[in-house]
């Protein structure tokens, strides 16, 4: 199995937060957003990168702002990679 960034892994684990408080399953987020069920489970777990375009799409979608997903993305990072950036 493929090794998943800790951004990856963190943006994925955003969009799952943010769907599941909304009370959504994968397959609301698919019909509201139009993208394939399978390909939003594979950002959740990490093991997709979309493009900027996507992610602002789903930030619409899930009816949060840009600033707000990339917030909580962060806050899934683990404290060494954060350092490590710096």
């Amino acid at each position: 199995m493929a090794k998943t960034s800790p951004l990856s892994s963190a943006f994925g684990k955003a969009i799952k937060q943010i769907r599941i408080t909304k009370g959504w399953t994968q397959e609301d987020l698919s019909d509201k957003s139009g993208m394939d069920r399978s390909y939003i489970s594979r950002i959740e777990r990490g093991l997709k990168n979309p493009s900027l375009s996507v992610v602002w799409e789903l930030a619409n979608h899930l009816e949060v702002s840009l600033f707000d997903l990339l917030t909580t993305t962060l806050q899934h990072l683990p404290a060494d990679f954060q350092k490590d950036q710096q």
